[in-house]
């Protein structure tokens, strides 16, 4: 799918035993072609037994053909919020939550996992740590009482980068991509926050794990504390 880049996947081997956990994914946002890289490897990512996931985007992409079909055919769900370029604070348009929200309970009891990028726009510039990184996964997963679990991609900005003075502009090929095996239940939204800055802010800026990512995702629906992840 994506003969240009080379795609390394990286994964605990515990991940597979708790891929039928019903969670809520975050990852970061680094590139136009971040949800496509994230399906492509999905199966090697998540393991042959993962759930099926429902992913919120930007309602704005269904003005372009091939993100609009694809996301509307995936029965993902759209997020309203203004035009205002990356890298600015985001003015989301509250009155489409209430839509949100009812089709991700609908998803719940479907028996869907909710994907979501906190950061909620593009990252210009992924190499200095994520954008200001909102909540509303904590919220979700309050709702309906699932882990979290982080997925990391770095590299990817290098071949479509979200400063549009560069664009499309290839500056790199290598692509990594990263899915965390344990699912946390955190206490509050602030220290979702702290985690997702720590330990997918640093996979995205350095293309390797925090060094000591376990200290901040074990706590419950963990696997073994003995795992090393790869690097």
């Amino acid at each position: 799918m994506i003969p240009f880049a080379k795609v390394q996947v990286l994964k605990d081997d515990d991940s597979k035993a708790l891929a039928d956990v019903p969670a809520i994914w975050v990852c970061n946002h680094t590139s136009m072609l971040d949800i496509f890289v994230l399906l492509a490897t999905d199966k090697k990512l998540r393991g042959k037994n993962k759930r099926p996931m429902k992913i919120i985007y930007w309602k704005e992409l269904e003005k372009n053909f091939v993100t609009g079909l694809l996301f509307k055919m995936c029965g993902f769900f759209s997020v309203e919020m203004e035009d205002n370029g990356n890298g600015k604070a985001n003015q989301y348009k509250k009155s489409s939550f209430k839509k949100l929200l009812k089709g991700i309970k609908e998803a719940f009891e479907e028996g869907f996992d909710i994907g979501i990028l906190p950061e909620g726009q593009l990252n210009p510039s992924p190499e200095n740590g994520l954008q200001p990184v909102f909540p509303g996964a904590f919220t979700l997963a309050k709702i309906s009482k699932r882990p979290i679990r982080m997925m990391g991609l770095h590299g990817l900005h290098k071949l479509w980068h979200g400063d549009e003075k560069i664009g499309m502009t290839v500056t790199g090929r290598e692509v990594k991509v990263r899915a965390y095996p344990f699912g946390r239940k955190f206490e509050n939204a602030d220290e979702f926050v702290e985690s997702f800055q720590s330990v997918v802010g640093h996979f995205g800026a350095k293309g390797v794990d925090h060094p000591k990512w376990k200290d901040m995702l074990l706590n419950v629906e963990t696997g073994p504390k003995t795992q090393e992840a790869p690097m």
